[in-house]
């Protein structure tokens, strides 16, 4: 059995949960909406996620277990609230697949003679290894990536920094170039990237002393990720020309949209680096490892939520089932999947990665919303644990607490929403609609069942 996750662990886990695909993917697509300002956006956006899940840390610190965010969703509201979470949660998880597209495409921006769809379907199952031996295991795994992630993106920052064209980011033309929406649509898209630190708090049942270390962790995680993520985005910005897609930017080397958007951070790096060596190094170092340590922390996070649905019926109760190291390995497996299937079924992993990131982040915001409201219900729920709880506070600054960070994250929604593309935005709404659908009937037949066994 595993020990409980300290501090240490927690920050580990959420670094790796964090630092991802996203950074490295959709800078450059933020860059689009904002132009110069986006490093604004990465700092303001790590403060923005803290308040938008402000509820849910503290209700999760509280009342710590594993899958908070779905049990809450139950026990604040009604099982059908569960089954709508788990059903947009569970859906959202093909970020697997965007991650794994993103290993393909920095990895093979060096070794071009290997087919990319091979390499992310590898890179998946080699941590689906890693995990089947349990999360402690996985933690120290994660640790050892972290300190070369660090090294390669804090040289990438300072190099970028050093060489820096300030007329790049600060031209008047550049700065802000969308205006205050543009500035909000980047926003909602790159939240995305900074809230991965919070799902450490779906790993409330296996932390030494909870109400300490998981909002210390969530703040730490997000304060750390808002200084790297904002020099990437300077160093990003700096080496590179903002020019337009609609004006070619995309067919001129040396501009941000070379190449498209998504391999603006690769593309200056290319600017940076003028030693292969150290190219080389920030590729695999900081933009692959960064992947892989969002897909290595990914199996656990993942897999809670999936736990807590598996035994309310929402999902096969026998693939919760746990090996020897305490590990859901069939609930995991469907990760694999998830992240290896895709990939073979398009022919360009470019257009299919930008658009199961924006699909994947849209939806991750949503689903933070009804865990958010569950905070309200947590007085009634657990009136001993709020008692006794440092968070505890009166009626009026509960609701507040609760009701504007939630307000917040529906906004974020929508922004998000709004700057999808006609062919991601509607599937996303069929996604949500059926997600309705799945709850309503879903919990009918749980009902039916439970009431048949109770019978016999």
């Amino acid at each position: 059995m595993d020990k409980k996750l300290t501090f240490s662990d927690l920050y580990a886990l959420g670094i790796g949960f964090t630092i991802g695909a996203g950074v490295f993917t959709l800078t450059g697509v933020a860059m689009n909406f904002t132009g110069g300002s986006t490093f604004l956006v990465y700092l303001l956006g790590a403060a923005t996620i803290v308040f938008c899940m402000l509820p849910t840390i503290i209700a999760g610190s509280i009342v710590p277990r594993s899958g908070v965010s779905y049990s809450l969703s139950k026990e604040a509201f009604s099982s059908k609230a569960a089954g709508f979470y788990f059903w947009i949660f569970f859906i959202g998880r093909i970020m697997m697949a965007a991650n794994a597209t993103s290993f393909a495409m920095f990895f093979t921006s060096v070794f071009t003679s290997i087919d990319p769809k091979i390499v992310g379907a590898v890179v998946v199952v080699v941590f689906y290894i890693a995990n089947y031996f349990g999360l402690k295991g996985a933690v120290k795994v994660q640790k050892f990536m972290n300190y070369t992630l660090f090294a390669a993106i804090i040289l990438f920052i300072i190099m970028g920094v050093v060489k820096m064209n300030t007329g790049f980011i600060f031209n008047e033309d550049k700065f802000l170039s969308g205006g205050p929406v543009g500035f909000f649509n980047a926003l909602s898209l790159l939240i995305f990237t900074l809230g991965g630190g919070m799902s450490v708090l779906e790993l409330g049942g296996k932390v030494e002393n909870p109400e300490k270390n998981l909002p210390k962790a969530c703040l730490a995680v997000a304060a750390t990720v808002a200084v790297l993520f904002a020099g990437i985005a300077l160093a990003t910005g700096g080496a590179l020309a903002i020019a337009p897609l609609a004006k070619g930017g995309a067919k001129i080397p040396g501009t941000l949209f070379f190449k498209g958007p998504t391999q603006a951070v690769i593309n200056a790096a290319g600017a940076i680096f003028t030693n292969k060596a150290l190219l080389y190094f920030f590729i695999f170092g900081g933009a692959c490892l960064a992947v892989t340590t969002t897909i290595n922390s990914a199996f656990s996070w993942y897999s809670q939520a999936c736990i807590r649905a598996a035994e309310d019926g929402w999902f096969p109760k026998f693939m919760a089932k746990e090996n020897k190291y305490g590990t859901p390995y069939l609930i995991q497996f469907v990760f694999v999947l998830f992240g290896a299937l895709p990939i073979f079924l398009v022919s360009d992993i470019g257009v299919l990665n930008m658009n199961l990131l924006k699909i994947a982040a849209g939806l991750q915001i949503l689903c933070n919303v009804i865990p958010n409201l569950g905070l309200l219900a947590l007085p009634r729920l657990y009136p001993d644990q709020w008692a006794k709880s440092k968070f505890k506070m009166n009626t009026f600054m509960l609701y507040a607490v609760t009701l504007i960070p939630t307000a917040a994250t529906l906004a974020m929604v929508y922004f998000n929403f709004s700057t999808y593309p006609k062919e991601v935005l509607y599937p996303v709404l069929i996604i949500c609609a059926f997600g309705l659908v799945y709850a309503f009937v879903g919990d009918a037949l749980i009902k039916a069942k439970a009431a048949a066994v109770v019978k016999k």
